[in-house]
């Protein structure tokens, strides 16, 4: 032992002043196959929170959020004990991201929150004071306040649902919360039994305002994918014709296996706010896989006889072509560039099998995916999802493949494995 241990605890207490400096929480998650043990440690939680209160690009802490909220009261006033501001954090955090998309609950995380800072104020002025200077609780408070606010004031927007379809089902759609004023537009890009869509739409007929279904065939040889639905639906509700007759003010675009490229839980998001009144994003891309930034000989000339100037740096965004635009953003942007791609996939005019440099065979959709979001008036290189400021913190979430430990860390695990945060979103 050293001299420094001899010394009576209740005489070296300054290492506890608010927040005892070794703090952590430790939890257990068991999946279908094994389990695994993981810690929050109190310094990185509280490094992280104040970057995102902070208007830092870096991800904030959601999962770790999630996790504290998601405690048992028991737990959490004994955690609240070693560490008021961990705790009092988490939930603020937590409340804010749940109120995008949920109205306050039973369990409100907000008012569990604010509970435990009333408690710290009556019980010691030194510690409260101690708290809010060394944890952003002030901070997100105003935050979890201002959402609790929106909820509300919202009104519901008009919403589009465009899904390009071929072979796969459409059952998945009967599970999420589709908002009740959406339109339904299922682009059919192949040939399928008489009554089989109906089939898979049945879940969805009466909950939605309307399903609209618009055979979209290849007839040129070329397989155009999501590139002939998605630019039909455009060109045609900017233009004020059928069969879209207008765009909504958000039009969410998807394939018909979306669930292979996205999380449901975080589309439920997007959904819910819609219907909440709470979203107000101008361009989200949905998947959890991110691309490697690119720039090849292929992607410079698509961009160059797409965007019409040249491609000065790399391309970067996520994976499948899945997104939700507002329409404010699709009348703000040029139109030239969405005809000028609409004509160069129908006629596959840079893949090689027409004598330009993308090895594609007939399938000239295929490496639009890297473009779809400098198209519709974003950066070249899309921000990450959790490093992007422009949105809101409930969407600040990747979900996908990262290098990180598994299971032979205390780190918690991929959101491939398991995700607090999702389960806590799907409540």
């Amino acid at each position: 032992m050293s001299s420094s241990e001899a010394v009576p605890q209740a005489d070296r207490r300054e290492s506890e002043k608010g927040c005892h400096w070794t703090s952590r929480l430790k939890f257990e998650l068991c999946g279908e196959d094994n389990c695994h043990e993981s810690e929050i440690l109190a310094f990185d939680f509280q490094r992280k929170s104040w970057d995102f209160y902070e208007g830092r690009s870096t991800a904030p802490p959601l999962e770790e959020a999630a996790f504290i909220v998601s405690m048992p009261p028991e737990e959490m006033h004994g955690a609240f004990e070693l560490c008021p501001g961990m705790v009092i954090t988490g939930l603020l955090l937590a409340a804010e991201a749940m109120l995008f998309s949920m109205p306050p609950s039973d369990r409100n995380p907000l008012q569990m929150a604010k509970s435990y800072l009333q408690f710290l104020f009556t019980s010691s002025r030194e510690d409260y004071d101690t708290l809010i200077s060394m944890w952003p609780v002030l901070q997100g408070q105003r935050r979890a306040e201002d959402a609790n606010s929106r909820v509300s004031t919202g009104h519901q927007p008009s919403v589009d649902v465009v899904i390009a379809r071929c072979g796969t089902t459409l059952r998945w759609l009967w599970s999420l919360p589709l908002p009740s004023q959406a339109r339904v537009f299922i682009y059919s890009k192949c040939d399928v039994k008489t009554g089989d869509l109906q089939k898979q739409l049945e879940g969805i007929v009466g909950r939605v305002a309307q399903v609209v279904e618009v055979p979209l065939p290849d007839l040129t040889g070329w397989m155009t994918g999501e590139c002939t639905a998605y630019l039909r639906h455009l060109l045609s509700g900017l233009a004020g014709s059928g069969p879209v007759n207008g765009l909504a003010d958000y039009t969410i675009f998807l394939h018909d296996d979306a669930p292979r490229h996205l999380k449901q839980e975080f589309l439920s998001i997007v959904f819910r706010s819609i219907s909440l009144g709470t979203y107000n994003v101008s361009f989200l891309n949905l998947a959890h896989e991110r691309y490697v930034s690119a720039v090849t000989p292929c992607l410079k000339q698509l961009y160059t006889m797409v965007m019409g100037r040249q491609l000065t740096g790399r391309l970067s965004t996520y994976c499948c072509g899945h997104f939700v635009v507002k329409s404010s953003r699709l009348h703000e942007i040029p139109l030239e560039p969405l005809r000028r791609l609409y004509a160069a996939v129908q006629a596959g005019t840079y893949t090689a099998q027409a004598g330009g440099p993308c090895e594609v065979a007939n399938m000239p959709c295929y490496v639009v995916e890297y473009l779809w979001h400098a198209v519709l008036g974003e950066p070249d290189e899309l921000p990450w999802r959790s490093e992007d400021i422009r949105l809101p913190l409930a969407l600040r979430y990747e979900g996908g493949r990262e290098t990180r430990c598994e299971m032979k860390c205390r780190g918690l695990p991929s959101p491939l494995r398991f995700s607090q945060y999702m389960k806590l979103q799907a409540i």
